[in-house]
């Protein structure tokens, strides 16, 4: 099956019955990594870049559809210690959510048996404290903060994941449902009490402290009885070996009175918190859309993509195949791999009529003033020559501004994965190199020009 639209070569369109294929031909399953009562987790490989992902698969059925609105929740957030969205597929029977794997494993496992060392545990505590901080700003509350659900990745920091009892709330809004983990439940939810959502993941913050700290979790009765006695008097003994500081944020964090618990931000001034300043996380604020990397757009111009259905892919967040590949791209790059990919672009089988692009009828690009010039008037300054054994007679050349996009080819399923492919540097002269690097960051800051009076889009999933 090939991934060829009129939108785009590889993007995720028509039928979703078509879809879980198109996932195949765009990822390689290497095994199953995580089972969960709502779904399974999968690691697999993309095959343009080779990046490793977590795969995790929603079935659309029962008590399930209530959390399904996770991949909404995901779509809102970026911050450098929440797990980061890639891509969503929906079929009749399941929904697929394409994130970065983070290859570090659960916090849970690095915890040793006695606990951390304060300096580390402060550390990784504070990226956690940043996430939940940026989740609350964003109207959103996570309900089921445990060492579980925070992962850490090939760098040593934290990174929060599984939004599946996650809510939006207003400031003041009760909150009706009781959904978590027994050990981490704030005392109004045992108590089955409307609440508000911030506390109870402070509350959580709190057990999963004392957890780094010592090993083990403030409330552990012999059984469930005595430990939900334990929860609702707040009732648990201060860690020996842990400095007073650390002992009086617990104590605050885990307050009886919601009231009096500190708030995110609150805490990550807490004296304990500050303490070793060069390690403190930066008030976090998302990048601004609309502003693509040229050298990340110039390698997904040499897979084949075309630019503009690429920048609309990004300004309308549409979490596709073609945004995925962008992230993943751009993830590599901030590993100091480079821009790597590893399939090579292959022209289509029929050759396509050529048509003018005019960027000033895009459906997200406002049309030009009179006094702007047109996109499409942008030549490009040369016609580099195509990797070697892909060209095709009368089709010598990569595509000029005025003709469409060419399609990726994409392996099928069960192929091997190609080795990796050249550095963005190789393969062509220097001088067409940085002629089209130059060309594609005009195009950038004029789209930026153009962008910043966007109307907003959308992010919800499709009623199912």
């Amino acid at each position: 099956m090939h991934s060829q639209s009129s939108d785009s070569s590889v993007m995720l369109q028509g039928p979703r019955s078509h879809q879980k294929a198109v996932l195949r031909e765009q990822y390689e399953v290497l095994r199953d990594i995580g089972f969960g009562g709502f779904g399974k987790i999968k690691l697999a490989r993309h095959r343009l870049t080779g990046v490793e992902v977590a795969i995790k698969v929603l079935r659309k059925k029962g008590q399930n559809l209530l959390l399904l609105s996770e991949p909404e929740m995901m779509r809102s957030l970026e911050h450098p210690n929440v797990i980061q969205l890639l891509q969503v597929a929906e079929t009749n029977r399941n929904i697929y959510m394409v994130m970065e794997h983070a290859g570090g494993g659960r916090l849970l496992d690095h915890i040793p048996h006695g606990g951390m060392q304060e300096e580390e545990a402060r550390r990784l505590f504070r990226q956690v404290v940043s996430a939940v901080s940026y989740c609350h700003d964003k109207g959103i509350v996570h309900r089921d903060l445990k060492p579980e659900n925070i992962m850490v990745d090939a760098r040593s920091h934290a990174r929060l994941i599984d939004f599946g009892f996650s809510a939006r709330f207003t400031p003041g809004q009760r909150l009706r449902q009781f959904w978590g983990t027994l050990s981490y439940f704030a005392p109004e939810i045992i108590l089955r009490q409307e609440y508000e959502g911030p506390p109870v993941d402070i509350w959580s913050l709190g057990v999963i402290l004392h957890y780094m700290l010592t090993g083990r979790c403030p409330f552990s009765g012999n059984t469930s009885k005595e430990m939900l006695s334990q929860i609702k008097q707040a009732t648990y003994r201060d860690p020996p070996g842990v400095s007073l500081a650390a002992r009086l944020l617990i104590r605050r964090m885990l307050s009886l009175d919601p009231q009096n618990r500190p708030t995110a931000k609150q805490i990550l001034q807490h004296p304990w918190m500050t303490k070793g300043k060069q390690d403190l996380p930066q008030d976090y604020s998302e990048p601004i859309p609309f502003r693509p990397d040229p050298e990340i757009l110039t390698t997904m111009f040499d897979m084949g993509y075309d630019l503009r259905k690429t920048w609309v892919s990004l300004a309308k967040r549409k979490f596709n195949a073609v945004m995925a590949t962008y992230l993943l791209l751009q993830h590599q790059k901030s590993q100091g791999a480079g821009c790597m990919f590893q399939g090579k672009p292959v022209l289509p089988r029929v050759k396509p009529r050529p048509h003018p692009v005019d960027l000033s009828h895009s459906p997200v690009l406002p049309k030009r003033s009179p006094s702007e010039p047109a996109l499409s008037t942008f030549p490009l300054p040369c016609e580099p020559q195509l990797p070697e054994g892909s060209t095709q007679a009368g089709q010598k050349h990569i595509r000029s501004a005025s003709e469409p996009a060419l399609h990726l080819h994409l392996q099928p399923a069960g192929a091997s994965t190609p080795d990796a492919g050249p550095q963005l540097d190789s393969g062509q002269p220097q001088a067409h190199r940085r002629r089209l690097l130059r060309w594609v960051d005009r195009i950038a800051t004029y789209v930026r020009k153009l962008c910043c009076c966007s109307p907003g889009v959308s992010n919800k999933l499709a009623p199912m």
